[in-house]
């Protein structure tokens, strides 16, 4: 008991510390949309998004097509991309804790337009060369090692606790959402005016979305607030999350499900191909329903929060996840294997959302950057992940490596609810304490 006593102390701490968070809204509102500094994040949010995925497109368009190399080298670019952010996403997430996030994330993403600029005249020139897109890569990683781990950090001072749930979910339905148009959009706009004007476009989205954050207000730190209560470094980051059961599980669940649970995802392709034999149609079709299922489950979380169990329900939708990949992993028609994406697709995006509210709700504010800093390694993980499904694909085949991935997650969450009596008790109001009454209702008091 005395966990769930000191989880929801510190619940009452954030719940506190944020009230300041954005005078214009509706008191204590469970939608992060009525704060319009949100909105004003939310909307950059899209179009930073927009970018991220672009990349993606973009650079394997121009690799594989444009200077016509090897998958080897496309290979090379992804990791150069991604190596830099895992490294520094801790040291990211410090600097966080120990400067000005939104800063942090302004300067990030004015670097990031610039990079994009520069890509985009080097190819218009016709001076592009391998040497310079891995450098790029690189560049470019190193940013968002500092941008996520920021942003997670400010997220919290633009809005009040009760809205936290829904402020999560509406960020991940923007990936949800772009996973289905994004690869298409892109592919559009290359094919319509080029590779390099294609990049200059995206420039020019990352500029809006730099704009916009200018318009973000967020009140300076409570000088107590600075007070150095933590050390300085990235170790006590992982001593606390690895000392606190909550935070261990769900950062671990990230860690499986990038590392291990995503092996599906970059493996469909070749399901699709070899396996159901239905082509690229077929692909795009899973992908877009995997999509939905997603934002089928934002929605969800949106609408309900976070459930009177909040352990519980993550650790049980991270489990039956497990099982529905591994079904799917055994079907040989596209009919189920759609379904089945689409009901893990919903319970994957409840499980993360309602642990990346739990973690964004209880870290104490000294700890934030670092923690949100592993979180966001986690994430990046996914590069790791795609080598070694690619790699286990090899020897054991496709079905296997998805199937064996994808339990991997119910073994954790299952190993997680029978070891952490912590997070089995961990109840709603432990997350967002519910206002004491003279707080709850300042305009009924008014009125009497």
């Amino acid at each position: 008991m005395e966990g769930a006593a000191a989880l929801r102390l510190a619940g009452a701490r954030r719940y506190d510390d944020c009230m300041t968070a954005d005078a214009d809204a509706p008191r204590h509102s469970r939608s992060a949309l009525s704060y319009p500094n949100y909105r004003r994040y939310w909307v950059s949010a899209v179009m930073r998004v927009f970018g991220f995925q672009f990349q993606f497109i973009g650079l394997g368009w121009l690799v594989a097509v444009e200077l016509d190399r090897s998958p080897f080298w496309l290979g090379t670019v992804w990791l150069a991309n991604a190596i830099p952010t895992i490294l520094l996403s801790l040291p990211g997430g410090s600097l966080a804790d120990r400067s000005n996030p939104y800063k942090l994330m302004v300067g990030s993403q004015f670097l990031m337009v610039t990079g994009h600029t520069a890509l985009a005249v080097l190819i218009l020139s016709g001076l592009i060369e391998m040497w310079m897109i891995i450098g790029w890569a690189v560049g470019n990683g190193v940013l968002w090692a500092v941008a996520a781990p920021a942003m997670n950090t400010l997220l919290p001072r633009l809005i009040e606790p009760p809205a936290m749930a829904s402020a999560v979910a509406l960020i991940s339905g923007i990936w949800s959402a772009l996973r289905i148009v994004g690869p298409a959009s892109a592919g559009v706009l290359i094919a319509l005016v080029g590779t390099g004007h294609a990049f200059s476009v995206c420039a020019a989205v990352n500029g809006l979305a730099f704009v916009v954050m200018l318009m973000i207000r967020v009140a300076p730190r409570d000088p107590n607030e600075q007070r150095d209560e933590h050390e300085a470094g990235v170790m006590p980051g992982l001593r606390f999350v690895f000392g606190h059961p909550v935070f261990l599980a769900t950062i671990g669940l990230s860690f499986f499900t990038s590392v291990f649970g995503t092996s599906y995802v970059i493996l469909l392709p070749i399901f699709a191909d070899e396996l159901l034999e239905v082509g690229s149609e077929g692909f795009g079709f899973m992908e877009a329903v995997a999509g939905i299922g997603s934002l089928a489950g934002t929605w969800w979380v949106i609408r309900y929060g976070l459930g009177r169990r909040p352990g519980v329900l993550m650790l049980a939708s991270a489990a039956v996840f497990g099982v529905l990949i591994a079904m799917f992993a055994a079907t040989d028609h596209l009919a189920p294997a759609s379904v089945l994406l689409l009901v893990s697709g919903f319970a994957a995006e409840v499980y993360l959302i309602i642990g990346m509210t739990v973690v964004q709700l209880l870290v104490p504010d000294g700890l934030r950057g670092r923690v949100m800093g592993i979180w966001s390694m986690t994430y990046f993980l996914a590069s790791v992940g795609g080598f070694i499904a690619g790699f286990a694909a090899e020897f054991v085949g496709v079905r296997i490596t998805i199937a064996a991935g994808a339990l991997s997650v119910t073994a954790f969450a299952i190993a997680v609810y029978l070891a952490s009596a912590e997070l089995r008790r961990l109840r709603g109001d432990d997350v967002t304490p519910t206002p004491e009454p003279a707080e709850a209702a300042p305009e009924v008091a008014a009125a009497s």
